[in-house]
């Protein structure tokens, strides 16, 4: 049985940079942007979110304590991140009051990237602030 105590419910807020890789070829002329997000991420999935965010190509920025921060930044609202090899992109769907929420909307977010031809598509449920919704990676 896990011991609920402060440190284990301990949240943190990350500001991540998305920036273009230079070793990637850009076959389809797509737009290299750079953007910028928050994330919302517990101490028990912190090592999970950075691996991703690293597979990703991104750079965090900064860590910080939830609890460091004024009220405003802590209710952060509920988004799909949808990730696409082909056209290489994250995309954040949303705001959701909830994470039930987002998940209802889901399957149609992707059936709509499915048909307009996206490929390789993965998809998660987060609590985060994006400032750009599309990004070409």
């Amino acid at each position: 049985m896990a011991i609920n105590n402060e440190l284990n419910n301990q949240m943190f807020l990350l500001e991540v940079a998305i920036v273009p890789q230079a070793f990637v070829p850009n076959h389809q002329k797509l737009t290299q942007r750079r953007g910028k997000f928050f994330l919302k991420v517990s101490s028990e999935r912190m090592s999970e979110e950075i691996r991703s965010i690293h597979r990703l190509g991104a750079k965090i920025l900064s860590i910080t304590p939830t609890a460091t921060l004024s009220g405003k930044s802590q209710a952060l609202a509920w988004w799909l991140e949808v990730y696409t090899d082909f056209p290489r992109c994250l995309y954040y769907f949303g705001p959701f009051d909830s994470a039930t929420e987002a998940e209802s909307h889901q399957a149609d977010y992707l059936e709509d990237l499915r048909q307009e031809g996206a490929e390789n598509i993965l998809a998660q449920i987060k609590q985060c602030q994006p400032l750009t919704l599309t990004q070409e990676l």
